[in-house]
């Protein structure tokens, strides 16, 4: 697992980050990226996250890992409870768990159900058990991990994903105006076609017919994280991010 170069104006010694889904893929480069910026980070996935803690721990910073479902609500109380215990107050929270099976849009109703409650239930256990300590404290920073699957549809997986990611872009800007005027803020990336094992057996476009010409990297979202979750980006909340090599330029 590759780090991410960061600014030292992106410094984000002090903090204490969540991370979900952060075994592989986008949330494991997300848990390096932060803890290369100076973070201490808390690994949450239902996963074993060996590798993430490996590599964020090779940053120097003090880094745990939680083995748990996001879909359960009580288990995630447990785990911020203990983060905040052990590591200290959680400033910065990115909410990147997710599953992406392949179907249709009839899909039975089971998978629905499995999708958003991981996908869209996950995201909201995790804010509302840091949201109120955030804004006690007039500082945190939140990530919603979105798709472009949002707005174009999903080419790669059924209905219930993209409605899931739809979902994650109104949370996040919710939670945005409620949380700008007590200094929390809440912006959402919406990754393009990123090569991580979640897709890996699923078919992908040709990296030819794509402006960029490759497919995405989670590197390629964690940079732009760390920018969202750092001083640098202190009056920007709200935002959709797209991060997709200019597969679909949003208005």
């Amino acid at each position: 697992m590759s780090s991410v170069p960061v600014s030292r104006n992106a410094s984000l010694h002090g903090h204490v980050a969540i991370v979900s889904g952060a075994a592989r893929g986008i949330g494991g480069a997300v848990a390096v990226a932060l803890a290369e910026a100076g973070a201490k980070v808390a690994v949450f996935d239902s996963l074993a996250a060996d590798d993430t803690l490996a590599a964020a721990t090779e940053q120097g910073a003090q880094c745990r890992g939680w083995r748990l479902d996001v879909s359960d609500e009580k288990a995630v109380n447990r785990a911020v409870a203990e983060v905040a215990a052990s590591l200290g107050p959680i400033s910065i929270l990115v909410a990147a768990a997710g599953v992406m099976p392949s179907g249709t849009v009839d899909s039975a109703l089971a998978q629905w159900r499995q999708v958003l409650s991981v996908n869209l239930d996950g995201a909201r256990h995790l804010v509302a058990a840091t949201y109120a300590a955030m804004v006690a404290r007039g500082d945190g920073r939140i990530v919603l991990v979105s798709s472009v699957a949002a707005r174009q549809g999903g080419l790669l997986a059924g209905a219930e994903y993209s409605a899931s990611k739809g979902a994650l872009v109104s949370l996040g800007r919710h939670i945005a105006r409620n949380g700008a005027a007590h200094g929390v803020r809440c912006n959402i990336v919406s990754p393009g076609v990123i090569e991580t094992a979640m897709n890996a057996q699923l078919p992908k476009p040709d990296p030819k017919t794509l402006p960029a010409r490759r497919l995405g990297t989670p590197e390629d979202v964690a940079g732009p994280v760390v920018f969202l979750c750092s001083d640098q980006s202190n009056y920007i909340t709200g935002i959709e991010l797209p991060i997709n090599g200019g597969q679909l330029f949003y208005p």
